[in-house]
């Protein structure tokens, strides 16, 4: 089941202010995480990939699919916080744990 709309930030207006103002800042491995309270009343999210780190359209996409499929299944547990990840190059993802103790330290550093 894909994430729903409204759980993503528009990424015209939405990842700006994150990007200048954030409240929270965590980094894990090669995730890097930008947090900023938001007034939408649900934790959304905006993914951040390279083209210089990763050439291939497929490995993108794999990274971000993966990405919001482990943000969708812990959205009940994150407060309502705008969430950037960013990816730095060399992260093949594969364990899902890493993307479970990401959501993890976001909460604990938000909280």
């Amino acid at each position: 089941m894909p994430l729903q709309e409204k759980f993503l930030i528009p990424s015209s207006q939405g990842f700006g202010p994150v990007y200048r103002k954030p409240d929270a800042r965590f980094k894990s491995g090669n995730f890097r995480v930008l947090a900023r309270q938001n007034e939408v009343d649900l934790p959304r999210l905006g993914v951040s990939i390279r083209k210089r780190d990763y050439k291939l359209a497929v490995e993108r996409n794999r990274l971000k699919r993966r990405i919001k499929n482990s943000f969708r299944l812990n959205l009940n547990k994150l407060p309502c916080y705008d969430f950037v990840v960013m990816v730095s190059a060399g992260e093949s993802l594969g364990n899902k744990n890493k993307l479970d103790a990401l959501w993890e330290g976001c909460k604990k550093e938000i909280l």
